[in-house]
């Protein structure tokens, strides 16, 4: 971790990054390090109890929160969605996926939950951003990196008028199937994502600071969002202050991307899933069951498909890709990384304020990722 330290203070003295919070757990040995600021105006040091935006870092937790449904008889992988979500009962798959919305075909069976869980149900993002589809995707369910101002209603009839990308199971399409699963959850659980999450996982695993945004007593420790700046004198330009898109109540909490935390935080997660399913005393989700979110469930055309969301050889597990070399995890658009790595008895996570340049990451991330792997594969 010296040689992580010494590389996120480069960015740091560079102006290419604010600040970051690293932490590497090796067989329940943890290092943690803090580097910059969680502020530029404030100058307020980043620390373990920094909050940070996850972004699509939250899709594994929404994941095991749909095991913890399967795992009490509630859920069934194999169950059609639309048993819970009528709204999207009738829905149809585009003849081509960049084609006209209005050239469409029947769907060949119905959407499941397993579908959402991998991401191969149709609905969300492909590859192609100039396409129809996307723009609908866009346009109607206000997908992207804005704030959505949807409700829930309102965004699960806007989905069901949308065709699929493609027939259920067969390609992988991004992002939207874990926000339909959360919406799903709610209707299964009869509560709102926000409580289902906290009753179910945040607090069997001991996720203390896991939250859905940031309250005044807390927004001192809240990180503010930078992206790269036009003025090639100002490296940076804020994006989202710690007063800003989180200091209320989303319209519905997202189980794409909404969920805000500190390292720590996803550092019991991980290590949850590291201990087959036991947190705290406790069995939080079946070993069987975690072994299945920790497997890769894609085909070679469907990780083909995926094109530059996944790595060369990356799959998709639930919630989260799974790589060659056995490890699990995923990115956030905010500027985080986490991977557990069951084989090594390793969690590691990089938890930064600074919008991902692209679909892969970072000059950062990608940093503190080779690191990661010249360091575990020299143990």
């Amino acid at each position: 971790m010296d040689r992580v330290r010494r590389m996120l203070q480069g960015h740091v003295e560079d102006g290419r990054l604010p600040g970051a919070v690293a932490l590497r757990s090796r067989s329940g040995h943890v290092e943690t390090v803090a580097v910059g600021v969680q502020d530029l105006d404030s100058g307020t040091s980043m620390s373990p109890r920094t909050l940070f935006h996850w972004d699509s870092l939250g899709k594994p937790l929404t994941a095991a929160l749909a095991l913890t449904f399967v795992a009490d008889g509630s859920l069934a992988l194999d169950s059609p969605v639309e048993r819970w979500l009528p709204e999207l009962a009738g829905q149809r798959v585009l003849a081509e996926s960049s084609g006209p919305l209005t050239q469409t075909l029947p769907l060949r069976r119905s959407v499941t939950v397993e579908d959402l869980l991998t991401l191969r149900g149709g609905l969300g993002f492909t590859t192609d951003f100039e396409s129809p589809f996307t723009e609908a995707l866009m346009e109607w369910l206000e997908e992207g990196p804005g704030p959505r101002a949807l409700d829930r209603d309102s965004f699960l009839e806007a989905a069901g008028r949308m065709p699929l990308a493609h027939q259920p199971g067969d390609g992988w399409t991004y992002n939207t199937g874990s926000t339909l699963l959360g919406l799903l959850l709610e209707r299964v659980g009869e509560g709102t994502l926000e409580t289902l999450m906290s009753e179910r996982l945040l607090e069997p695993t001991g996720m203390r600071d896991a939250r859905w945004h940031v309250g005044p007593s807390d927004r001192g420790r809240f990180a503010a969002r930078y992206g790269p700046a036009e003025d090639p004198d100002a490296p940076l330009q804020l994006i989202d202050p710690p007063d800003g898109r989180h200091a209320t109540a989303p319209s519905f909490p997202d189980g794409a991307g909404g969920l805000i935390g500190t390292a720590e935080d996803w550092l019991a997660f991980g290590t949850m899933l590291l201990e087959g399913g036991r947190a705290e005393g406790r069995q939080v989700l079946p070993g069987q069951l975690v072994e299945r979110l920790l497997t890769d469930h894609l085909t070679a055309a469907q990780r083909q498909r995926a094109g530059f969301f996944l790595q060369t050889g990356e799959g998709w597990g639930y919630g989260g890709s799974v790589r060659p070399d056995g490890s699990y995890g995923w990115t956030g658009g905010a500027g985080t990384w986490a991977r557990v790595h069951p084989g090594r008895g390793e969690v590691s996570v990089l938890m930064t304020q600074l919008a991902l340049d692209g679909p892969q990451g970072s000059a950062v991330l990608d940093d503190f990722e080779g690191l990661v792997r010249s360091t575990s594969a020299s143990r």
